[in-house]
């Protein structure tokens, strides 16, 4: 499709685009690392603090992340959404359910609260699964997500803690995991959470 040289250049211009974003683009369909193999929600709900991420177009701008977790009755995680825009610092709320694949997994099925009719829903920015890779519950959780995109991949990671800043032994656990995954730990940036608002 693209002859010799547009093949090649295609490929230089992704990877350029991969170095500058840090988002990790890869050929192929997504990798499959392993979520945990039970998530106990009772133990996961609660609030959780957005301590580390990889970049995600939707987040550019956000600071002071939090997400709330609630399990139902009916097996599912009813989701809050809190962050602070970093230009206008205007609080932004959003609230989602996230279903387990399958009972009592790791594997996440999270679509954003909406009336918009479910094919539609499927496609709003944050909506699609998300693995725990693996918490504690009490200091730290590792999400992944991953969207095929043709002959490519994106994939995001999300370190998440109960306080705003992971505990020196928390944050080894994290890395640790992350380099028995081969998840590059490097695409890693701090979330902005210094001098956060009560909203």
């Amino acid at each position: 499709m693209f002859g010799g040289l547009g093949f090649v250049t295609v490929t230089l211009i992704l990877a350029c685009c991969k170095d500058i974003s840090g988002q990790s683009l890869g050929f192929g369909k997504c990798p499959s690392y392993p979520a945990m193999k039970k998530l106990d929600l009772r133990k996961f709900e609660g609030k959780w603090y957005e301590v580390e991420r990889s970049f995600y177009m939707m987040e550019m701008f956000a600071s002071c992340t939090s997400l709330n977790f609630t399990a139902t009755p009916s097996g599912t995680l009813k989701v809050i959404v809190k962050h602070i825009n970093r230009l206008s610092g205007n609080p932004s709320v959003s609230l989602g359910t996230a279903l387990p694949v399958t009972s009592g997994g790791a594997e996440l099925n999270y679509r954003g609260d909406t009336r918009l009719p479910s094919a539609v829903a499927r496609m709003m920015p944050g909506s699609g699964v998300y693995r725990v890779l693996d918490t504690d519950y009490d200091n730290y959780a590792i999400l992944w997500s991953c969207s095929n995109l043709g002959i490519m991949h994106a994939d995001l990671i999300w370190v998440l803690g109960r306080d705003r800043e992971l505990p020196v032994q928390a944050r080894a656990s994290v890395y640790n995991r992350l380099s028995e995954l081969k998840l590059d730990s490097d695409r890693l940036v701090l979330t902005r959470q210094k001098s956060c608002p009560v909203f």
